[in-house]
């Protein structure tokens, strides 16, 4: 016998769950579905944003590395002059994370080898041009 037409309220649940299964995936994982099979395509992709990233680095990287040294010094001055303390556990939590994250982008790096190529490349001709 064939399922009647008006859906049941199980139905519509599954199908609610199915739409929030694919929205639960980040940005990054979205973005890379978005790119096609084409080398040429990845590549070229890979070339323009490692570009804009070398550019964006070297515009920026003086300013953010005298403001990040400064920071770093100053936090360790506080927390050896009683002013903060470090939470370490919460610090082993947050460098767990970051973990995942970097295996995440080398495991990208290995399965798009055109797009990697591309943005090392890109980024390197970014920071001389510059």
């Amino acid at each position: 016998m064939a399922r009647p037409l008006d859906p049941s309220l199980g139905d519509i649940r599954r199908v609610d769950e199915e739409i929030r299964r694919r929205d639960r995936r980040n940005l990054f994982d979205k973005s890379v579905d978005c790119l096609s099979s084409s080398t040429s395509r990845h590549l070229a992709i890979g070339t323009f944003t490692g570009w804009f990233t070398g550019v964006t680095v070297v515009k920026v990287g003086k300013i953010a590395a005298f403001g990040l040294g400064g920071g770093v010094i100053l936090l360790h001055f506080a927390t050896e002059f009683g002013y903060i303390t470090v939470n370490w556990e919460r610090v082993r939590e947050t460098s767990g994370n970051c973990q995942q994250l970097v295996e995440k982008i080398l495991a990208f790096a290995k399965n798009h080898s055109g797009y990697t190529v591309g943005f090392i490349g890109g980024f390197f001709f970014g920071v001389a041009s510059t």
